[in-house]
């Protein structure tokens, strides 16, 4: 287990959910710092984890007294260190991807992944706890996803401004 505080957040590989362990290859190296062999050898292990709240971390383990271990490739971040490293949820995907998981295990780790060609973008909306869960509430009753049901509001909203300015005499505001 391991636990610790980086930029004032807790990351905890006993809390979190481990989505995936890799060998980390390597070379080993003798008392005198010289390499023991021209191929690499598994020299630990690195594992991908989600805290409860939905964060990435990494976790390399081996020992950088006798081993080099190859970096890890996260998005566009190389790391080399031991121990445990943050990552965003694109650098997450991103190591998933250069360990060359199957297709449905990163769809398990990250959900839906869009298809080539696919023109979607996202958002992250920060809003109170209350209208959260007002929100959720109404998109249960409903029968909708949440996120389904807050672009229909959004596609209702952006009509309902353009229809406003394409006829700005017809109502709509209060004098």
């Amino acid at each position: 287990m391991i636990k610790q505080v980086i930029d004032g957040k807790a990351y905890n590989s006993e809390t979190a959910r481990c989505l995936a362990t890799v060998d980390l290859m390597g070379y080993r190296m003798d008392q005198r710092g010289r390499f023991t062999t021209n191929t690499p050898k598994k020299v630990g292990t690195s594992s991908l984890y989600e805290t409860r709240a939905g964060a990435y971390f990494l976790v390399r383990d081996y020992d950088p007294a006798s081993d080099i271990a190859d970096p890890d490739v996260a998005g566009q971040l190389r790391v080399h260190d031991r121990g445990m490293i943050p990552l965003k949820r694109k650098e997450a995907l991103g190591w998933a991807e250069s360990k060359a998981l199957d297709a449905d295990k990163i769809e398990e780790m990250f959900g839906k992944v869009s298809e080539a060609g696919d023109q979607t973008g996202a958002i992250l909306l920060r809003v109170p706890q209350t209208l959260k869960l007002a929100i959720e509430k109404s998109a249960a009753i409903a029968g909708l996803s949440t996120n389904t049901w807050l672009m229909r509001c959004a596609e209702r909203a952006i009509a309902a401004e353009r229809e406003q300015k394409a006829n700005p005499g017809s109502g709509g505001s209060v004098r």
